[in-house]
């Protein structure tokens, strides 16, 4: 519960609303880091399908499926972390009088984002799987 979540930080922050927002903040810095880290993977994917796709799509009809479904998973993991994790809204366009709420809806945005954050990354580590199984089968096609 947010406001649970509130209680404790205030009390940790010793009450100072400016160290509970630099805590928010850095937390929701660390999920930003960590969802451009997805984005590089899913973009190191797509740069090697542009090296390799058409090799790995000529060993079989079923490469041809699976690197193709892989491509497409790995690029939708991509547009969802960056459309639910790494969308910009400032804290301070937030702020709000009563501090208790403010803190409990920064808490709310934060962990929507980290459960976006673990499924985009569970899409990304799919596509991932897909992918190298078509790039096995191209493999064992040599």
């Amino acid at each position: 519960m947010p406001e649970d979540e509130v209680s404790r930080l205030l009390t940790l922050t010793e009450g100072s609303t400016l160290k509970a927002i630099e805590i928010l903040e850095n937390q929701l810095n660390t999920l930003y880091s960590r969802a451009q880290v997805l984005m590089s993977l899913a973009g190191v994917t797509l740069t090697i399908t542009g090296f390799s796709g058409r090799s790995i799509a000529a060993a079989n009809g079923t490469a041809q499926v699976l690197v193709v479904c892989g491509l497409a998973v790995v690029l939708a993991s991509a547009v969802w972390i960056y459309v639910r994790v790494m969308s910009i809204r400032w804290i301070t366009a937030e702020a709000q009088p009563d501090t208790r709420a403010y803190l409990a809806g920064i808490i709310e945005r934060r962990n929507k984002k980290t459960v976006a954050y673990s499924l985009g990354g569970k899409i990304l580590l799919f596509g991932l799987v897909l992918y190298c199984i078509a790039f096995s089968i191209m493999l064992l096609n040599l």
